[in-house]
């Protein structure tokens, strides 16, 4: 058998597996856990002696309307450990046979004084034989299982009618979804492939919103009990989805619209994912989205209970992205080749600028080192002082040295009449408090009021006279390489 399958549920029950089996008496429970024994449990003990004992635990089971199980049965009667696969790994089995509820047409209930009673582990008296399935399928399930088998019929074993059966498999489900535990419906037929047979297995499934799967129990194989268990372990709760998305949309802000409208869809659909199973249908409803272009599960890990989708977007969505950061939309190869291209430069250029421009935005002051290929040095020369020689050479390299001069613009027309003029001061106080980018784009005679007090600020720079400029970048350059010998500076 494979071994995949009972790994991740052993994970996700913590190396115990405890199934559960329920449902009306008489429509193969008995038979299931036998099989299920035979097929999976005994070839795998490890310990001869708890095999031997375990076979002798296997129930009785046999056709007919008389019912055979009268009490709840562990199978084995204590967890036993099996090792499965080529690695032989290890975990611990066991199989509840519950007493099934009452049904008409079936025999064995009731006798001279009425009906039966029965010993069930959870009372220390007898207890009626309807009582005893009822509270024994809540506490197994409840209590002691981890993986849920509701066994049923379609009216064709056991000369047991489908009218008969359904009312009782209808509380049992109830009675499981009530609980939570993750669990299957066996749908036990003498003809699987029978139109009528599917037709009522798509209805249960329709009905019940669980895996119906339509078998003979009689004729049971090992890949079908790994394939029923299989449909079990995608019935357990999904812990964690992760949406894989193209990895540019990591360079956008968190407020992008299209990183919003993203992380809003991915709230929307994957509310609705509860189980593993739901898991494809999230990714089918993430392909529903219309600037979504591809959508599938990548990986499923139903011992971990987690899962990863992957999403591609629309191809249009990329480049309309790229367009909003250029000045113009870029068509050609070639032209992305020269955006490329002084993109780089200035990137480069940005790189030796950077510290300094920062150091300058915290500081007031940021100097850039200069590059290997900038330095001019002088020819070495032999130098001596005392008895002492040396080699000395100089090197010239430039070095931008960035100053952050807070200046002040101001703003001030004269209007005309008082009214517009008090118009204009409520219209920038309320930007003002409000609004920053409203204020700074309020038209002013035609132009946005960041300009013009932009123009005045190069107004103040163009006054400054190309000597003082010389003689500022003289004097820092005096101060570096000289240090503050000789230097007097006056600031009037």
């Amino acid at each position: 058998m494979s071994e995949a399958v009972f790994r991740e549920i052993a994970e996700r029950t913590n190396g115990d597996v405890y199934i559960g089996v329920v449902g009306p008496v008489r429509v193969g429970k008995s038979t299931f856990v036998k099989k299920v024994m035979e097929a999976v449990v005994l070839p795998n003990i490890v310990d001869e002696t708890e095999r031997m004992r375990a076979q002798d635990e296997l129930p009785q089971s046999s056709p007919g309307p008389v019912i055979m199980t009268a009490e709840p049965k562990f199978v084995p009667a204590q967890a036993t450990r099996i090792a499965v696969g080529e690695d032989e790994m290890t975990f611990q089995i066991r199989l509840a046979d519950c007493v099934g509820y009452i049904i008409d047409g079936t025999k064995g209930y009731e006798d001279e004084n009425g009906p039966k009673y029965v010993h069930t582990p959870w009372h220390t008296d007898p207890i009626p034989f309807q009582e005893a399935a009822k509270i024994g399928t809540d506490k197994v399930i409840r209590d002691h299982a981890n993986i849920g088998i509701v066994v049923t019929t379609d009216g064709t074993v056991n000369g047991i009618s489908r009218r008969a059966a359904e009312k009782a498999e209808e509380e049992i489900v109830a009675q499981l979804t009530d609980i939570g535990k993750p669990f299957v419906i066996v749908l036990n037929c003498q003809m699987p492939a029978r139109e009528e047979t599917v037709q009522l297995r798509n209805e249960l499934f329709e009905r019940y919103n669980v895996p119906v799967i339509a078998i003979s129990i009689d004729q049971m194989r090992e890949t079908d009990v790994q394939y029923i268990l299989q449909e079990a372990l995608f019935e357990f709760p999904i812990r964690t989805i992760e949406v894989e998305k193209p990895d540019w949309l990591d360079v956008l802000d968190a407020s992008h619209p299209l990183n919003v409208a993203l992380i809003d869809s991915m709230e929307e659909v994957l509310s609705s994912v509860m189980r593993i199973r739901d898991v494809q249908q999230a990714s089918d409803a993430f392909k529903a989205i219309d600037y979504i272009d591809q959508s599938e599960v990548v990986h499923v890990d139903s011992g971990a209970g987690t899962a990863v989708i992957r999403v591609s977007l629309q191809g249009e969505l990329y480049k309309s992205v790229c367009n909003e950061w250029l000045e113009e939309p870029i068509e050609t190869k070639k032209d992305w080749l020269l955006f490329i291209k002084e993109a780089a430069e200035a990137k480069e250029a940005q790189k030796r600028f950077k510290s300094a421009i920062n150091d300058a935005d915290s500081t007031g002051y940021g100097v850039t080192l200069p590059m290997m290929q900038e330095f001019e040095p002088t020819a070495p020369e032999l130098i001596k002082q005392n008895n002492f020689f040396g080699v000395r050479m100089k090197a010239k390299a430039p070095s931008y040295h960035i100053i952050r001069v807070d200046m002040e613009s101001e703003f001030a027309p004269l209007i005309g009449s008082e009214f517009h003029s008090q118009q204009l001061l409520k219209d920038l106080n309320h930007a003002y408090l409000h609004d920053r980018d409203a204020l700074w784009n309020t038209q002013l005679f035609g132009t946005p009021l960041h300009e013009v007090l932009k123009e005045g600020i190069r107004y103040k720079m163009d006054a400054v006279p190309p000597t003082a400029k010389k003689r500022m970048r003289q004097t820092i350059e005096r101060m570096v390489n000289e240090g503050d010998r000789g230097l007097v500076t006056f600031i009037l």
